[in-house]
């Protein structure tokens, strides 16, 4: 499989779409063990990303929101 940005958007639209997915997720509460599970989960489901990827996928997130709220 191929490494691309678009990968991890994939994973995010896949877990979305699955309850059960999402719930492993939702059970990790320290970010490094989140983002280690995120990208097994995702290279099972042939959505390969890297850990740097995820964690600044997360750290834009975090900013988008923030910007919307100050």
């Amino acid at each position: 499989m191929k490494l691309a940005p678009e990968n991890l958007e994939r994973f995010r639209r896949l877990v979305l779409a699955d309850p059960q997915l999402l719930e492993k997720l939702r059970k990790n509460s320290d970010l490094n063990t989140f983002i280690t599970l995120t990208v097994r989960l995702g290279a099972e489901r042939g959505c390969i990303f890297t850990a740097d990827q995820v964690r600044a996928a997360l750290q834009e997130s975090r900013r988008a929101w923030l910007e919307r709220w100050i």
